[in-house]
């Protein structure tokens, strides 16, 4: 699994973030302002599954939440352009901190992870 490396977009800048090819499994550092960004060069749309962690409610004990899945549209719908996020961390984070998730097919698909940093 290759992670995505996250690039950050500081405050009045701009970003011409790098955009690398998109594996079926990876993930990535997650600060909680982070999101990723998905240009899909292929016709037919791709499905995103994104892992959350289960979380403890009083009266409830363990609740196993499914996972997210996001739909990556096209290129025919809005250039196959495609932000998801950003990423509670205590309800996406592993122990490394990193986000995991799944792509059903990577033909033609990039991606890019950004980081938001805060404004002072």
């Amino acid at each position: 699994m290759a992670d995505v490396t996250v690039q950050n977009l500081a405050a009045f800048t701009g970003l011409n973030d790098t955009k690398a090819a998109a594996a079926t499994t990876q993930a990535f550092l997650n600060d909680g302002n982070t999101f990723l960004e998905f240009l899909n060069g292929n016709a037919s749309a791709r499905t995103l599954t994104i892992t959350q962690n289960p979380t403890e409610k009083q009266g409830f004990g363990t609740i196993t939440p499914a996972a997210l899945t996001v739909t990556i549209p096209g290129s025919g719908t809005n250039g196959g352009l495609c932000k998801v996020g950003r990423f509670p961390t205590g309800r996406f984070n592993d122990a490394s901190n990193k986000v995991n998730y799944t792509i059903d097919n990577v033909t033609s698909l990039t991606v890019s992870a950004i980081s938001l940093t805060p404004v002072a």
